[in-house]
């Protein structure tokens, strides 16, 4: 309608936002502002206004307080952050985990199953609920009735240690640069702790994770560590050494061995260990590395030794096997110098892994002694050697197999030797595992693997970790290199020998008692079985030691007889080479002296 032009009021109107910037903010808005309008007589535009200043002041006090919580962070707090593949990662979640009435007690909790010793101690029924109705061990009832491990979620929550206030946070780690973010099947997530503190120092958190650090390691006292190498997949991300598994102590005390033996070899790693040893070699000029070699027959005790020492010493235990395949002269010196200040380092049964000068194989070097062999051969009267003789005959043969060639033979003609030959002759060279397979393989491409000199190296190298305890296990002392064993790698052998009828009644005793123990070793003779061949026997009879008594005159007669048996196989074929080797001897004597005949013959034709 359009306004009078003789009234002198006046009408204003409020400007209206265009109706399509609404719809582009709230699609529907025109729709659902006409119904409103036509049905329930409501502008809605004055709740969207009041709703977007909420949704402002809500945006704006976010962004704010991250500001100021930023702001306060940065100039009054003080952080820690811990990676989870260091081992102070699963102290504090532990720590946490058992110290819960201490925290916020967050609402959101992770549940990890527990494994292995962890699981052993976390069970808290009786021994008797995890049999069955007939008496039988069911696994799965015992496993139900251990409880997981609950520890903090990705968040944030505060701890109290001590009368002070600490936040604590759980995340996932942040890319850093180009580094890829990496799963592997059931390993952890890549996580990452922060704790935080009041005020311009991290004393108080170097404080509570000493704590934490006393607390654990109370904990798991008595226990001892083993690791392996890390898998070359995720040794980029977790380490160049995993944990394996963490096993109860072994006491010295079972470990069957001269006392003699047992007191030298304490003492000498306990003088190593000594705090003060390092500035006495150092000022000395002596690497501060101390070598051991446990050399004797297997089941003897020579990792049993090692375990109680690592016991006895408080060391973790760092595995290593020379007969890897995969694992190269790299990778072995990164992980000596990946070695904590002290451990243990344990080169299981180091004459199985091949080791030759030059990366040289087993087949090479038996052709080398062969050869060897060849040389040094009786020489004839004459002077002639007898392997050039042979030398001469080996070229006529071949001379006339060129010259007039057998004939191919029928397939009835064929015997099992002939096949033998053949198939040698096809088959491609034996494939060793270890580090002495460092030549070429079938298809001419070089092969990995650990020389002589690559463990040398890492052992003793220039660039060599010092503080750690290495020791070498071996069957076999005398396949060993000379360079391997000189003093100064290995500075003390111990030797393991079969069990004397002390060290038998010193088993009995630990099994059962002393009662029958001086009766049962009268019946086992000195120096023929090892201590883990008569544990064998104990532990058939757990609780029946005096049926042990009973059986060992027959388990004595019967395990000779084995090793008898086995004996006699192994020196039938030893005589056998022996005998192949003295046939060739007789066969090249015959020939010198039927050389020294014809060279006579000659002299006397040459004089007349």
């Amino acid at each position: 309608m359009m306004p009078d032009p003789g009234s002198n009021t006046t009408t204003t109107t409020s400007p209206e936002l265009p109706p399509n910037i609404l719809e582009a903010l709230i699609p529907g808005y025109s729709i659902l502002s006409r119904y409103a309008a036509a049905y329930l007589n409501l502008d809605i535009s004055l709740f969207v206004t009041l709703g977007l200043i909420a949704l402002a002041l809500t945006k704006g006090g976010t962004y704010l307080w991250a500001q100021l919580e930023r702001a306060f962070s940065y100039t009054l707090m003080s952080s820690v952050y811990i990676d989870e593949h260091d081992d102070l990662f699963d102290m504090v979640m532990g720590w946490l985990a058992a110290h819960q009435a201490s925290t916020s007690r967050s609402r959101k909790m992770r549940a990890k199953t527990q494994r292995g010793s962890k699981a052993d101690d976390a069970y808290d029924a009786a021994a008797d609920d995890a049999l069955d109705e007939n008496g039988m061990f069911n696994f799965n009832k015992w496993s139900a009735r251990t409880p997981p491990r609950f520890e903090p979620y990705y968040g944030r929550q505060f701890v109290w240690h001590h009368g002070q206030i600490f936040w604590f946070r759980r995340s996932r780690r942040p890319n850093e640069g180009q580094r890829l973010q990496v799963s592997f099947g059931n390993a952890p997530e890549d996580d990452i702790i922060e704790l935080d503190c009041i005020g311009r120092s991290i004393e108080p958190i170097k404080d509570l994770l000493k704590t934490v650090r006393v607390w654990s390691l109370n904990r798991t006292s008595g226990t001892t560590t083993i690791r392996h190498p890390t898998p070359k997949d995720r040794a980029r991300f977790g380490g160049m050494w995993s944990k394996t598994s963490s096993r109860p102590s072994r006491p010295m005390d079972t470990v069957i061995l001269d006392a003699e033996q047992k007191g030298m070899i304490i003492g000498d790693m306990n003088e190593y260990l000594h705090p003060a040893s390092p500035k006495w070699y150092a000022t000395r000029g002596i690497p501060y590395r101390r070598g051991y070699l446990f050399h004797g027959p297997p089941g003897t005790g020579k990792t049993s030794l090692s375990f109680a020492l690592a016991g006895i010493f408080g060391l973790e235990i760092y595995a290593i096997s020379l007969q890897e395949p995969t694992l190269t002269e790299g990778d072995l010196m990164q992980l000596f110098n990946g070695l904590p200040r002290r451990c243990i380092v344990l080169l299981e049964d180091v004459d199985a892994a091949g080791l030759l000068r030059d990366g040289l194989s087993e087949q090479d070097g038996g052709e080398e002694k062969k050869k060897k062999k060849k040389k040094t051969k009786k020489l004839g009267k004459g002077g002639k050697k007898v392997e050039e003789l042979e030398g001469k005959e080996e070229e006529e043969k071949k001379k006339k197999e060129i010259s007039s060639p057998e004939p191919p033979k029928k397939d009835e003609e064929y015997t099992l030797k002939d096949l033998a030959k053949e198939l040698k002759a096809v088959a491609p060279p034996p494939k060793r595992g270890g580090g002495g397979n460092r030549g070429n393989n079938p298809d001419g491409q070089p092969t990995v693997g650990i020389s002589l000199s690559g463990l040398l190296n890492a052992i003793d190298g220039v660039a060599t970790h010092e503080g750690r305890v290495l020791i070498m296990t071996t069957n076999h002392p005398e396949k060993l290199d000379a360079a391997l064993v000189r003093p100064g790698r290995v500075d003390r052998k111990v030797e393991f020998r079969l069990a004397r009828r002390e060290q038998v009644r010193e088993l009995f005793v630990r099994m059962y008692a002393a009662k029958l123990a001086a009766e049962f070793a009268g019946h086992v003779p000195d120096h023929k079985f090892t201590p883990a061949e008569v544990q064998n026997l104990l532990m058939r009879h757990k609780k029946a030691p005096r049926v042990a008594l009973g059986e060992v005159d027959e388990w004595v007669r019967a395990t000779l007889e084995e090793k008898g048996r086995e004996g006699g196989v192994d020196e039938g074929e030893e005589g056998e080479e022996e005998e192949g080797e003295s046939g060739e001897e007789g066969e090249a004597g015959e020939a010198g002296e039927a050389g020294e005949g014809e060279v006579g013959a000659g002299k006397g034709k040459g004089g007349e």
